[in-house]
């Protein structure tokens, strides 16, 4: 690499990242967001910039042959925003919501395995579920079912939960269903507006996905509408 090379790349990617926080602005502004939700917005993102080139840097590694199968670096997720949880199934993330709760944070499960299921296994606590099942009727105690394809009913629950006060832990787990249910493309819309209301109420979002049962495409484009990946 000559003299000047890496000038030219520092050079590039300062343009790029100026493009992307224009686009961004652009973005948000069209979308009718007063401008104290877009100063809270941006004290968050802000606030959250390295894990964003943490997690560029882990994508620049596995285009450069480091695989998807090799677990995710065990961070913490002390920041506030969405968070992948990578694991071939739901476990660790139920640790970590735990963690959460304990230290205070409300707690709302959405969850293909049935609730009683996950109070057996895991010491979640005292939270709200929503169990996405297409069968109808099914309704408990702290429970409420909602079919996986209604995505607008779910956002809507996220988003109401989070409100009430901020300081919320969301667990998300059924991603993959979800794709399967609605297609990618819908699904990474729907994260892409419950993460925007997460991050205006202070609030926690952790999802659990499995890299092999998704398209390695798919996978990143998740990956890269969270704060960081755990």
């Amino acid at each position: 690499m000559g003299d000047d090379e890496p000038r030219k790349a520092f050079l590039k990617g300062y343009e790029e990242g100026l493009k992307a926080a224009w686009r961004e602005i652009g973005s948000l502004t069209s979308r009718g967001y007063s401008s104290t939700e877009l100063s809270v917005m941006a004290k968050s993102k802000m606030a959250v910039l390295y894990r964003e080139v943490e997690a560029m840097a882990a994508r620049l590694a596995e285009e450069q042959g480091v695989p998807l199968s090799v677990p995710a670096p065990r961070g913490d997720i002390s920041n506030r925003g969405a968070y992948i949880v990578r694991e071939p199934r739901a476990d660790r993330i139920f640790e970590l919501f735990a963690g959460l709760t304990k230290s205070g944070a409300r707690g709302l499960c959405i969850t293909r395995i049935h609730p009683d299921d996950i109070r057996s296994r895991h010491p979640v606590g005292e939270v709200g579920f929503v169990w996405l099942s297409k069968t109808p009727g099914q309704k408990g105690k702290g429970m409420a079912v909602v079919e996986p394809t209604a995505l607008v009913d779910i956002a809507s629950a996220i988003a109401e939960f989070a409100a009430e006060g901020g300081g919320a832990a969301v667990l998300l787990e059924g991603i993959e269903y979800m794709i399967a249910q609605n297609g990618f493309t819908s699904v990474q819309r729907f994260l892409q507006k419950v993460n925007e209301k997460i991050l205006l109420n202070d609030s926690y979002l952790l999802i659990s996905a499995n890299p092999a049962a998704l398209k390695e495409q798919e996978y990143k484009l998740l990956a890269r509408e969270m704060v960081g990946e755990v």
